[in-house]
């Protein structure tokens, strides 16, 4: 990636954006959650669709509290199972049964616990401390449906400050810095190396922060 684009895009960052917007959301606190939302926010409208189905799972499972700490991988796949697998569950639990490679994003979810599980991450401390992120991101990957934009976000949700979403958003603002689109993997780049020139201005701001401050404007230019 040339110079000049990186810098076309942090001038447009400067100008365009407010670096200084804190953005702050409580966090999430347990990976079952990290992982529907992260999924069911793939290819949706993310209030519309991504939160009242992150709403009905805590509703059913978690005394309507999506900020439980309690609930990981282990609870996500029992919690599937007792229902009668993912269709029932993404039916009757979720009401949404939206697809991604002609699988149930709820397959999807159910899939992704079982690796997680596999590895023996359960907990998002057990996800943010597993020490090999590339075997990790490998084995996510390994999942029919789970591409670039889930993987980082999963990472995100969990706690991982230095990834951005390179959803249709971060896409839509790149094109407007520089004239072109990019690669998902370039967009993880651009971001890393617009931080570093932007940081002495804005020491405050990482990656997964400026992906939220993209998000926020074009989700608002959307809506217009």
């Amino acid at each position: 990636m040339k110079k000049d684009m990186v810098d076309s895009f942090v001038s447009f960052c400067r100008f365009n954006l407010n670096l200084n917007d804190s953005l702050y959301a409580e966090p999430y606190n347990s990976l079952a959650i990290c992982i529907i939302d992260c999924f069911y926010s793939l290819r949706a409208k993310y209030f519309a669709v991504t939160v009242p189905v992150v709403e009905r799972y805590a509703k059913v499972f978690m005394n309507n509290d999506k900020f439980e700490s309690n609930i990981n991988c282990k609870d996500l796949i029992e919690h599937i199972d007792s229902v009668g697998g993912y269709e029932n569950f993404a039916k009757t639990i979720l009401n949404n049964r939206q697809k991604i490679s002609k699988k149930f994003k709820s397959e999807i979810c159910y899939e992704v616990a079982q690796k997680l599980l596999q590895l023996k991450i359960n907990t998002i401390d057990d996800f943010k401390n597993y020490k090999n992120t590339k075997s990790l991101e490998e084995v996510l990957y390994s999942i029919k449906g789970v591409g670039p934009a889930g993987v980082n976000y999963l990472f995100m949700l969990a706690g991982d400050q230095n990834r951005c979403k390179p959803d249709v958003h971060i896409h839509h603002c790149i094109k407007d810095a520089c004239g072109i689109d990019i690669s998902d993997s370039e967009c993880q780049y651009l971001f890393a190396n617009a931080i570093a020139l932007l940081d002495i201005d804005y020491p405050h701001l990482t990656v997964r922060h400026l992906d939220g401050i993209v998000w926020k404007k074009y989700q608002a230019k959307k809506k217009k």
